[in-house]
């Protein structure tokens, strides 16, 4: 069987991962990145198709007579059109809870970065400012401590339950709100207003839809304690970004760390000027090593299910 990866570039980084489990199930092809043009040229005789974020559209899916399973690797696959591969009859899967510890790792990084201002810290001791100061110290920005401080978590699924388990750890308190009740035992499930109320700090961790976009807006954030901060790891269409450079600015709220934006790679973001006390990522919180090699055996497993007919994280519309 052939299997075409059609973005490896977007788990790899000098060639660090182990392929070994999907190159024992069939002929392996990869490519650092395709076009959607050069993905039905590059997959035109496979079986199965590996892909990130290359869009598998309509057009796409019915220029490939051979395709009969699309492997994304990732957890998001709204670069797939559901609807065509099932009148197709070709199965989706994905990879689901390979990032829980790295995303919730880089999730404190920020909260962290924040509380402590190490980030800018870091940037005055390189401009001198330490070496000038007539103390042993700088006092130059306002810290926090976690301990006693309240977590809110929108989104309490496997990422949202390993965050809130680091924060009790901080002696944190822990504010829960979701779609649906958490099935864990004691577990408050509060409304949206009650979280954004009440917690010094909220992080996102809910899933994109056209029900939750924009939901940190002026409104939202207006909610929200002038000295709170907001983190998201999640999806950057979750948050209004005018809203939120125009809330740090003017010291609505008190910062901000963002490990997505709404585009990706970012265009012409208001969040890429002059912004008050806001750490971006790019996107990275899901890319430990551990969890790439993780991502990269499921979608072998989700392969192999396939070979043998067997029903592994498969999606649908």
């Amino acid at each position: 069987m052939q299997i075409v990866f059609l973005d490896q570039s977007t788990v790899t980084l000098d060639d660090d991962m182990d392929f070994s489990g999907l190159r024992s199930l069939g002929k392996l092809v990869c490519y650092p990145n395709s076009t959607r043009a050069e993905a039905v040229e590059r997959a035109r005789d496979a079986r199965t198709v590996i892909v990130n974020k290359v869009p598998i559209d309509r057009e796409v899916i019915g220029s490939l007579p051979a395709l009969e399973h699309v492997a994304v690797i990732a957890t998001g696959y709204n670069n797939i059109d559901l609807a065509a591969a099932s009148g197709a009859g070709i199965r989706v899967t994905n990879v689901r809870g390979y990032a829980e510890k790295t995303v919730s790792q880089h999730t404190f990084a920020l909260i962290l970065n924040l509380a402590t201002r190490a980030h800018q810290y870091d940037r005055d001791i390189r401009a001198g400012r330490w070496q000038e100061s007539p103390s042993f110290t700088l006092l130059t920005y306002p810290t926090f401590e976690l301990s006693g401080k309240t977590l809110g978590i929108i989104g309490y699924g496997t990422i949202g339950r390993a965050v809130a388990k680091i924060a009790r750890a901080f002696g944190m308190r822990v504010m829960v709100h979701d779609v649906a009740q958490p099935d864990d035992k004691g577990i408050k499930n509060n409304s949206l207003e009650e979280v954004l109320c009440c917690a010094d700090i909220i992080s996102l961790h809910c899933p994109l839809t056209d029900e939750n976009r924009r939901l940190i807006n002026r409104e939202t954030l207006g909610l929200m304690k002038p000295g709170a901060i907001l983190i998201n790891t999640a999806r950057g269409g979750l948050v209004d970004e005018d809203a939120l450079a125009e809330a740090l600015n003017s010291g609505r709220i008190a910062g901000a760390g963002l490990d997505t934006l709404a585009e990706e790679p970012p265009g012409d973001s208001p969040l890429l000027g002059e912004v008050r006390n806001l750490i971006l990522t790019p996107h990275s919180a899901w890319s430990a090593r551990e969890a790439r090699q993780r991502l990269i055996d499921e979608v072998a497993e989700n392969i192999r299910a396939f070979l043998e007919g067997r029903e592994r994280n498969v999606v649908t519309g």
